[in-house]
């Protein structure tokens, strides 16, 4: 896990608009991927970033609206979506701004 914050660090502090997460091969989340999430979130954030999250499974948004953590997150149904509505420009909502997608 420490490897994975580490290099989620590296690329929040790295971004200067958004970082799209692409969770289309992530089918379920436990606690610790949560947590990886609000932690890079609760980083992204502090350093005037957005993070976003692209494609994730029906059970991983299911989680996130459970812990009401689905209003945190810009959320895309795929990652080319987040791509392109972010590169249309702008700052901060889902549909506006530039994304870098972190490396599977």
């Amino acid at each position: 896990m420490t490897l994975i914050c580490d290099t989620c660090g590296r690329h929040v502090a790295e971004v200067g608009g958004h970082v799209v997460v692409d969770l289309s091969r992530v089918h379920i989340i436990d606690s610790t991927g949560l947590g990886l999430l609000v932690r890079a979130h609760r980083e992204a954030r502090e350093r005037g970033v957005t993070l976003c999250l692209a494609a994730p499974s029906r059970f991983i948004r299911t989680v996130l609206h459970t812990m009401r953590l689905d209003g945190a997150f810009p959320i895309f149904d795929s990652r080319d979506d987040a791509l392109a509505q972010l590169s249309d420009g702008g700052a901060r909502t889902p549909a506006e701004g530039h994304a870098v997608a972190v490396p599977r």
